[in-house]
């Protein structure tokens, strides 16, 4: 794959041994289709799955791809090109906390991928945004996240809840928290 085809000159990227991590833009709707569409993956999120490819061009135009309080990065696998997921940190500045988010396309679950990403993405926000304290919270049921957050050193804080967007369901969770 050509690399210089995954990102463009300037842009803010972070980059590991299988990814290439950059700001996601709103031409990235169609790739973000790989998930965004499927019920699978938004089985634990707290918005509902798209209906179709365009939705996200609601919300992806708003994000300033130069925040430095809202990183939210598209995942690009190296060998072949391909939208992997969306990695994302967020800086509650009232707690000066920077929380996590992920989605990966269902077919790239189970690699590694989201552990890989968000520890070179956690590691950048130390470096660049000064980054000292991180907050992940899921579902306690979702078995595949906690996992995740484990590998990534974080540690269980505590529990608390979290209900979908249109309240269809609630979740107890559990929160974990990394000190860097």
């Amino acid at each position: 794959m050509d690399r210089d085809k995954l990102y463009n000159p300037g842009e803010e990227v972070v980059e590991t041994d299988r990814l290439i991590m950059r700001r996601l833009r709103p031409d990235d709707y169609l790739a973000m289709a790989a998930w965004d569409m499927d019920e699978r993956v938004y089985k634990y999120l707290m918005g509902s799955a798209c209906k179709t490819p365009e939705e996200p061009l609601v919300w992806l135009p708003k994000k300033d791809p130069k925040s430095k309080v809202n990183i939210l990065m598209l995942a690009i696998d190296k060998e072949d090109g391909h939208a992997v997921g969306i990695y994302a940190l967020n800086h509650v500045v009232e707690r000066d906390v920077w929380t996590l988010s992920y989605v990966n396309r269902y077919d790239d679950w189970g690699k590694g991928y989201t552990s890989e990403g968000m520890k070179a993405l956690m590691d950048h926000a130390v470096e660049t945004y000064g980054a000292h304290s991180f907050e992940g919270e899921c579902a306690k049921e979702n078995v595949g996240s906690a996992k995740v957050m484990k590998k990534l050193g974080m540690v269980y804080d505590h529990s608390s809840s979290y209900s979908k967007n249109d309240g269809s369901v609630t979740f107890e969770s559990d929160v974990y928290v990394l000190k860097a």
